[in-house]
């Protein structure tokens, strides 16, 4: 692998304006000779069943990651997994109707201090519920009922929604199937009802990779998408199609654009595609133009290490569109304050990892083990300094 040259952008933006700062760190990939080792662990149920066939794209992981909560979809419970021991400890009840509703759309959920959980239900609810599966606070805003709001999209104010590790402010996007020509930051001041929003210029382009088929029968519709993820008490905000991420400091209310130099992997996909097809061959074709290029994941912390890593993906083609599910598989490596101090592909890893945390310096990905819930337990031998 070649050495890299680390150089990234910062872009500020205040209230005042905006102003542009760069830096460099070293050039040593701390990645380079990277080697892994995979342990395969099986979760202890009990007498309990786990219904694992949707897998864990709604599951997450405890703010002390001691504990890993497995939503059950058709259910509407989690299931509390002790990570220590590996055993079901408890299973929680939540409810789809009624006072204490969470929503009817798959939720996005987010843990919170105290046992507790943000549940999102895009297009439907937002809102806080304890482990009982009581509904705490309501934070279902309409656009129209949030004073310095100046979108002129109407509805709920839900997608990819997240909330301040204090609870003091709440975070969405605008819709892309909404507002077609900026991806807007909304912030919120639950209690007062105050609000504004900030463009994200750099993830505009998302917007063009998207695709929707709709015949007299069914609706198909595929495209890439805009994440928020509340990581060492600021707010990431990052882009399936392209590297740059913004980091926004709700403490300071300040937004910064970070600009990474892969040497490894394009740092953005880039294709011309037509939004809106007539039949299935053709949707297929536009799909194809993006589907095959680089894919970036949400950024993940390392509490032992210090360190942000990162994942990216390349789909691998078959003769069988519906067959395709191996990628090429990328790391990066980041220090605490964002320089990007490593890169390499991982040999003989070909699928995306499920729900991947760190604890305890490892990696954690979800596997099913025989129709049993379990992970993927990697162990990274790397030079850090």
């Amino acid at each position: 692998m070649h050495r890299l040259l680390l150089i990234f952008s910062l872009a500020l933006f205040f209230s005042c304006g905006e102003s542009r700062d760069s830096k460099t760190s070293g050039t040593r990939n701390i990645l380079e000779n990277l080697s892994y080792s995979i342990d395969t662990v099986v979760v202890d149920p009990g007498d309990e069943i786990i219904n694992i066939k949707r897998g864990a794209r709604f599951s997450t992981v405890s703010l002390d990651a001691q504990k890993y909560y497995y939503y059950d979809y058709d259910k509407t419970s989690i299931h509390e997994i002790d990570l220590e021991t590996l055993k079901l400890t408890d299973t929680h009840q939540f409810s789809k109707e009624g006072p204490n509703s969470i929503g009817f759309n798959p939720p996005k959920i987010q843990p919170l201090s105290d046992e507790r959980f943000l549940f999102v239900s895009s297009g439907i609810n937002v809102g806080t519920f304890n482990k009982k599966g009581e509904k705490e606070k309501s934070l279902k805003f309409n656009f129209r009922e949030i004073e310095g709001l100046e979108e002129e999209g109407e509805g709920l104010i839900t997608y990819n929604a997240q909330i301040s590790e204090n609870e003091k402010l709440l975070f969405a996007l605008t819709r892309p199937d909404m507002v077609s020509s900026d991806v807007r930051l909304i912030i919120i001041d639950p209690d007062t009802k105050t609000g504004k929003s900030i463009s994200l210029p750099e993830f505009i382009p998302t917007l063009n990779f998207k695709i929707r088929l709709q015949t007299e029968k069914e609706v198909w519709g595929v495209g890439e998408g805009v994440n928020l993820k509340i990581l060492k008490d600021q707010l990431f905000i990052s882009s399936t199609t392209n590297s740059d991420t913004y980091i926004y400091d709700y403490h300071s209310d300040s937004l910064r654009l970070v600009e990474f130099p892969h040497q490894l992997v394009p740092d953005r996909k880039i294709a011309e595609v037509k939004n809106k097809v007539e039949d299935k061959a053709e949707f297929y074709a536009e799909w194809a133009k993006f589907k095959y290029q680089i894919s970036f994941a949400e950024f993940l912390w390392d509490k032992e290490r210090q360190q942000y890593f990162r994942f990216a993906y390349q789909l691998i083609p078959r003769d069988d569109p519906n067959l395709e599910d191996k990628s090429e598989v990328f790391l990066f490596a980041y220090d605490k304050d964002l320089n990007l101090i490593g890169e390499s592909q991982l040999e003989n890893v070909e699928y995306r990892f499920q729900s991947p945390f760190f604890k305890d310096g490892k990696l954690y990905s979800y596997v099913n083990v025989e129709d049993e819930l379990g992970f993927a337990v990697f162990t990274f031998d790397f030079e850090e300094k």
